[in-house]
């Protein structure tokens, strides 16, 4: 049996219209999650004015949010006027397992917001709409942001932790002897690999304010085969490691600064080790892809871009790689590579 297309009865004019309107998701769920609602929920069911109380909202206003999130299923409400979460309002709450909280946080913020809100000038300038608004780029302005840092740091620790068992179950690991995560954020994703490579050794290589808060890896079963190194991926990477991996790393960068990472893992790396980039792959047009949402992210906020295969291998052979094999990996591949010559 064919599945229906759940919009193919709908006017057109009707799905625009619900997609014009996701706007108002993002930021219900951003007041939402920064008000704690879901972690004040998950004790027991509140009714507006109790949870007002709770979080210091108005309860009037509060209320007329609460209305709006059982409108789309992330609350529900009972007889008695009080509210709990569903399945889905739960993934928001800090302490869940696998929460979302940190992307709505992130997601919904001002410097996020109002950079997606330029959107529009970007295209016709070619220039980020952050750099533009902010006078300086998205990194530069973490360095002395303390706190969209620790938001922007926790949404991409919870992206490693969604997408890391399926890059974990698409590659082969154990044979390594030392394996260095260049710009590898909080180390989950170097964890979970040593956590598979019993007998390798780990490098973190990040900004000393990054690495400091490497809880990923430090009192983990694996810390004692790690090393922390801090440094510029920029000029230089640590030598000596037979496998470089990076995790949506290269994707930040335009072409030239790119290939300058590149170049230095090339630098570093001996002729038999091996170069992972995990990143996603752009499809060719007319299908459903993550990549290319995530691309207008790039544009908006960085200076980076998605790339197809061919740009990749492109990037390789610039930098002194051989592309040798791309590896799906849930919404991301593994885009292995080799020295060349």
């Amino acid at each position: 049996m064919t599945k229906q297309d759940p919009q193919a009865n709908r006017p057109p004019e009707a799905v625009v219209y619900q997609m014009l309107d996701g706007f108002k998701v993002t930021q219900a769920l951003y007041a939402a999650s920064m008000l704690s609602i879901f972690d004040v929920l998950h004790d027991k069911p509140l009714t507006a004015p109790e949870l007002a109380a709770a979080v210091g909202a108005h309860a009037p206003s509060l209320l007329r949010l609460l209305r709006f999130l059982t409108s789309i299923n992330i609350l529900a409400e009972d007889d008695h006027q009080r509210f709990t979460a569903t399945p889905l309002g739960d993934v928001l709450r800090s302490d869940h397992p696998r929460t979302m909280r940190p992307w709505a946080v992130m997601f919904g913020s001002p410097n996020f917001w109002r950079s997606w809100g330029d959107l529009l000038e970007t295209v016709v300038t070619g220039e980020p709409a952050f750099n533009r608004i902010y006078g300086e780029g998205h990194f530069a302005y973490l360095s002395h942001n303390a706190a969209d840092a620790a938001i922007f740091n926790a949404a991409m620790t919870r992206g490693t932790a969604s997408s890391l068992p399926p890059i974990l179950d698409a590659y082969d690991f154990s044979g390594f002897k030392k394996i260095v995560d260049v710009a590898g954020g909080h180390g989950a994703m170097l964890r979970g690999i040593l956590e598979r490579a019993p007998n390798a050794a780990g490098v973190l290589y990040e900004m000393p304010s990054v690495a400091a808060e490497a809880h990923q890896l430090r009192g983990s079963p694996v810390e004692s085969r790690c090393e922390f190194i801090s440094g510029d991926m920029f000029q230089s990477v640590p030598a000596g490691g037979d496998l470089y991996i990076m995790k949506q790393i290269i994707h930040d960068w335009n072409d030239e600064a790119a290939i300058q990472i590149l170049k230095n893992v090339r630098q570093a790396i001996p002729s038999h080790g091996r170069l992972i980039v995990v990143d996603r792959i752009v499809k060719p047009s007319n299908q459903p892809d993550p990549a290319k949402s995530t691309d207008l992210m790039m544009l908006v906020m960085l200076t980076g871009r998605e790339r197809t295969e061919a740009e990749f291998r492109d990037l390789y052979a610039a930098a002194g790689f051989n592309l040798t094999r791309t590896i799906p990996a849930g919404d991301f591949a593994l885009i292995e590579g080799v020295p060349a010559g």
